[in-house]
């Protein structure tokens, strides 16, 4: 079919013609690949993800320092510098109800104890005022 059309025209012509089928057809064969293989592979990496190196655990008392401030309820950023490992960076908030009501302010460059890492990876943190260097 394909070929009958493109006989009609100039060899150039034609030589396109099948060029851009080729393309087109490896595009399509892709494109069913990537469909059909997508949650195939989606659900392959959720079982074989053991990828730990830069979580830290729920329980641990980190030192941090803080690179984006805390005001009161909002959150910020804490940067956990205390493992000697490499360095994480994790949204923060502050751990302590009554800081969170008198709206204490934590601006950046505090360093901070990461009391606890809650289950949406927010690290919930206290001022530290006895940060030895």
């Amino acid at each position: 079919m394909i070929q009958t059309y493109l006989a009609q025209f100039p060899t150039v012509i034609q030589f396109l013609g099948w060029l851009i089928s080729i393309i087109g057809g490896l595009l399509v064969v892709f494109l069913l690949f990537s469909v059909i293989l997508a949650p195939l592979m989606w659900f392959y990496n959720r079982i074989t993800d053991k990828n730990n190196s830069n979580v830290i655990s729920q329980s641990d008392f980190l030192i941090g320092e803080l690179t984006e401030k805390i005001a009161g309820p909002s959150m910020g950023e804490v940067m956990e510098i205390g493992s000697q490992t490499a360095r994480s960076v994790y949204p923060a908030r502050l751990y302590r109800e009554e800081d969170r009501n008198k709206n204490m302010v934590l601006p950046v460059g505090t360093k901070v104890i990461i009391v606890e890492v809650d289950q949406k990876g927010i690290a919930l943190v206290v001022e530290s005022k006895h940060f030895i260097e």
